[in-house]
């Protein structure tokens, strides 16, 4: 048999890239949060590759709360661009080049009052992504057939999706030329598709039989495939080599093999390897009829391939004498569903034998996934895995969490270990457990994200406790320090000086006396203080503003001695005297009895708060830091001397009347 294998078979420029984006992620150290917003490529096997290396595939953006969300290179509309930006989601856009600058200049024609037209299919994520940036107005064509009639637009803007033909693309396109003048086409189909579907036609024609690898639900392949039917008859579509059916591809003597844009090198490899293997077991093959049959019994698991589907059941053939049959009940949940509606001839069914008939074999495919989601929970469970689900609903005592493997009770005790009261608040939220019971005998599994969360607080704490300890360590009394005042008080500030508050009392804010601290500082200033005490035990930090100057009252003694006069203004005065302020903060008492060389009988009388006085120190008690002053001192003492003479005659004269000046003037010569 000779093989002849396209040269532009697999992963096209976009499918690579978008690959490579998930795989830079990955590397990144964020699996556990990367999701791609649909099927990074239409193939299951990649994408069962990435869900095991912990890559999630949803459907929508309100499936997300936090992560990475990767947008595949089919491209997403404008509007899901602007919602994950608004979720603050790490955005990866991975879209094709091609699909970006179509969407480019959709946006542009648009905003340009075009009626956009798309070539292609309605349902396929591309062709959705482009009318999602004219609005979703575009209107879509995919059949040469169904072309509207477009001459009611002032103006025709048509792009076509990247992997349709391009007979189709020209079909289309002169339809609506004869129906319309303005018409701006742009053939928009990739270079790679274009030379991609020319090879698959020129080796179909010659060859006897055309193998065409890929996703069946993958556009370009399927393109493909129509393309190699049309040239070869003998043309098989498959997605791996499980798929092949070397019974009637072993009669034909060349064969060519081409693969859709989505389909990785591997799985092309793969199929090569075993076409080759299996012609070379062939020849060597003595085997009697029964020998082909496979060997199972009850609760074995087989794999077959769908014969045929009706509404109620499925047959399958499973390599045995007699066929298998999947009945409705043992295939979904759903009693409404019909079968044949989701299961085509030719599907590959994995299931689980529940009995072994004359006629036919029973299986069972919900019984299958039972059985692996128990393995997997079992699994989950001895090894502590932390399991990611949503809470699907609230039930009496607790919630039902759907982990992906299946649904979990959770009970209302183990979903915090702060009490929640609304257990309907929390459907749909996104949680995450583990499993702290599991009985596959009895069916009980137990979720708990306390546990989770408790391990997670304590591991906080013990961290915090750490970094306070390195941080209070580090700190020596007499050390200068800065901070933010966090909090006022009626006795002093806290300040954050780092992983520690440290605190100001009132009496260290300032030399000054301070009424409250709201007086001179403010929530948010930015201090700088000395520390003057550590309470290693209690980890508390005393510091002091008023250290980080110099005391007034030693500045004061080192420049001021007993006997010196100064200059002060009064700011208080009482029964017993006045205070004057004789330097910055410095205060002294002037005794009501060293206010004048006169008995003073009210201060209030002779000094008022505000005057400027001279004064003598006349101590200073430096324990108390306390001065003493007087005015009197600086004020020189006049006496009066008075000598009454006992021979001084004492006139009387009734018609006199002597003056002060007339009796004491002497004394003033």
């Amino acid at each position: 048999m000779e093989i002849i294998l396209a040269k532009t078979a697999g992963y096209c420029f976009g499918v690579n890239r978008a690959l490579d984006a998930v795989d830079k992620a990955i590397e990144d150290g964020q699996v556990h949060l990367i999701h791609t917003l649909g099927p990074i490529i239409h193939n299951p096997q990649v994408i069962e590759k990435l869900e095991q290396r912990g890559v999630k595939t949803v459907q929508g953006l309100d499936e997300i709360e936090k992560g990475t969300i990767v947008i595949r290179s089919h491209g997403v509309g404008e509007n899901v661009i602007k919602e994950a930006e608004e979720k603050s989601l790490n955005l990866i856009n991975a879209t094709c080049p091609y699909v970006k600058n179509i969407q480019k200049r959709v946006k542009k024609y648009y905003d340009e009052d075009y009626q956009i037209v798309i070539i292609g299919n309605k349902d396929h994520p591309e062709v959705k992504g482009i009318n999602g940036w004219c609005n979703n107005s575009g209107i879509i064509v995919d059949d040469k057939n169904n072309v509207p009639n477009v001459a009611k637009y002032d103006k025709i803007c048509v792009v076509a999706q990247t992997t349709i033909t391009n007979e189709l693309f020209i079909a289309i396109t002169e339809k609506m030329k004869e129906q319309h003048n303005n018409v701006a086409i742009f053939n928009t189909i990739c270079n790679a598709t274009k030379e991609r579907q020319e090879e698959t036609r020129r080796i179909a024609q010659d060859v006897d039989c055309m193998i065409i690898i890929g996703g069946y639900n993958s556009s370009n392949t399927q393109k493909l495939v129509s393309i190699s039917k049309k040239y070869c008859n003998n043309t098989f579509h498959i997605e791996t080599k499980k798929d092949l059916d070397m019974d009637k591809i072993k009669k034909y003597e060349k064969v060519g093999i081409s693969a859709g844009a989505s389909t990785p090198q591997w799985i092309i490899e793969e199929v090569i390897n075993f076409m080759e293997n299996q012609e070379n077991n062939m020849e060597n093959m003595n085997s009697t009829y029964e020998d082909t049959f496979k060997s199972f019994r009850k609760g074995s698991i087989v794999e077959g391939k769908v014969i045929s589907a009706s509404k109620d059941e499925i047959i399958v053939n499973v390599g045995y004498k007699t066929d298998g049959i999947i009945k409705k009940s043992e295939y979904t949940k759903d009693s409404d569903v019909d079968l044949s509606t989701i299961v085509n001839p030719q599907d590959n069914i994995e299931a689980l034998v529940l009995n072994i008939g004359t006629d036919s074999v029973e299986l069972s495919v919900l019984r299958l996934e039972e059985r692996k989601a128990k393995d997997e929970l079992e699994k989950a469970y001895e090894e502590g895995t932390i399991l990611e689900g949503k809470v699907v609903k609230a039930i009496k005592g607790g919630l039902m969490v759907d982990v992906g493997i299946s649904e979990i009770f959770m009970p209302a005790s183990q979903y915090h270990y702060k009490f929640v009261k609304d257990l309907e608040s929390l459907v749909g939220k996104q949680i995450r457990g583990k499993i702290i019971e599991f009985d596959k005998k009895k069916n009980k599994v137990i979720l708990s994200q306390k546990v989770i969360v408790e391990a997670e607080h304590k591991a906080k704490v013990e961290a915090d406790a750490k970094v306070k300890g390195d941080f209070f360590s580090s700190l020596e009394v007499g050390q200068k320090i800065s901070g933010k005042v966090k909090s006022i008080m009626n006795y002093g500030v806290f300040v954050n000086i780092g992983a520690l508050d440290g605190f100001v009392h009132i009496s260290d804010l300032s030399h000054s006396k301070v009424n409250h601290p709201n007086d001179v500082l403010s929530e948010g200033d930015t201090i700088e203080a000395v520390i003057i005490n550590l309470d290693e035990e209690n980890q508390k930090i005393k510091l002091s503003v008023k250290e980080m100057t110099e005391d007034p009252w030693t500045s004061f003694v080192n420049n001021n001695k007993k006997g010196d006069i100064v200059e002060g203004t009064i700011t208080n005065t009482v029964s017993f005297g006045a205070f004057a302020e004789i330097a910055p903060t410095v205060e002294g008492l002037i005794h009501i009895s060293q206010i004048s060389h006169e008995k003073v009988e009210s201060v209030d009388a002779v000094l008022h708060k505000g005057d400027t006085v001279k004064v003598k120190i006349i101590g200073i008690d430096n324990d108390k830091k306390k001065v003493s002053l007087s005015i009197k001192e600086t004020i020189e003492k006049v006496e009066k001397q008075v000598e009454i003479e006992e021979n001084i005659s004492v006139y009387k004269d009734e018609n006199a009347n002597p003056t002060l000046g007339d009796l004491f003037g002497d004394l003033f010569k």
